[in-house]
């Protein structure tokens, strides 16, 4: 019996606290004007949202067939006449001018070839509207899409590296660098190098490896056995690389590779080719 008293009491002090919590809603739901009188507030949600989102832009292309890439609108506008303004880069800084926005309909067009070096990625800002305050601004950010249009570069045109004679095999005698302004961490951006030709021919001096550019002996180093030339004052290899773009044009690369030997002094005539990683060549990477 005093089980049921105390469920009771417990139900009649709930529903006492939700009619008060309810009275004070009503009491703050109401405004009062000049004359006294209570009269109910009206509140309106206002949203603002993009209805389009954009997709990546590619670098290089045309992509006003898109067109609009992006839509803004509110519901401010169903009753009151809106107008619509972004800014950023692209649009009211450098580059000028690529993104622009119809002011009454909110929709976002793209006008202008796109360059990833230059802008990976444009953020698009809702700035204002007109006749309504914007509470909170909105982005959209338009990321540009790489494509393979530049070729790998090496980092210097000279590579200075020196060895001894009689050096074991897989000895490392120096490491090659390039470069290649595409998207980092992207299979547009990955180089490979190839060791093309060896002059005078005869069996292969070194091995590259092509993913890290590093260039090591194949065999053990003998001046008197490898190379009876006469001594002459220093040795130089002479290297042409050549850079395959997805176009197939080349563009060659030219510079000199100096090695100071012990007790040995010759002539190598040594190619090399820096590719990017797409294009295929055999496992093997020696001479």
């Amino acid at each position: 019996m005093c089980g049921i008293w105390v469920l009771l009491t417990a139900f009649c002090l709930a529903c006492l606290y939700a009619s008060l919590l309810l009275f004070l809603q009503v009491l703050l739901d109401f405004k009062w004007d000049e004359n006294g009188v209570a009269r109910w507030k009206t509140f309106r949600r206002q949203k603002r949202e993009w209805i389009k989102f954009a997709a990546a832009c590619r670098e290089g292309e045309d992509n006003s067939k898109r067109n609009p890439i992006a839509k803004i609108r509110s519901d401010c506008e169903e009753n009151n006449p809106i107008t619509y303004s972004i800014s950023g880069v692209g649009i009211d800084r450098a580059p000028y001018g690529i993104f622009v926005v119809n002011p009454r309909t909110g929709e976002i067009n793209i006008t202008s070839i796109v360059d990833r070096e230059v802008t990976p990625v444009f953020v698009v800002k809702l700035d204002k509207l007109t006749g309504a305050d914007l509470e909170t601004p909105l982005e959209l950010r338009v990321r540009v899409l790489d494509i393979n249009d530049n070729p790998p570069i090496f980092a210097q045109s000279v590579f200075t590296g020196s060895i001894e004679e009689c050096s074991m095999d897989n000895t490392l005698v120096m490491k090659i660098i390039a470069t290649d302004a595409d998207e980092p961490n992207h299979l547009n951006s990955k180089i490979a190098f190839k060791i093309e030709s060896q002059e005078p021919s005869g069996p292969p001096m070194f091995i590259m490896n092509k993913y890290t550019g590093e260039l090591h002996l194949a065999n053990y180093l003998d001046r008197e056995v490898k190379f009876p030339f006469p001594k002459l004052n220093n040795m130089m290899f002479w290297w042409q690389a050549c850079c395959d773009s997805d176009k197939n044009k080349r563009e060659r690369r030219e510079g000199f590779f100096r090695f100071f030997f012990k007790e040995v002094i010759f002539f190598l005539y040594v190619t090399i080719k820096c590719l990017r990683e797409m294009n295929e060549f055999g496992n093997n990477s020696k001479m």
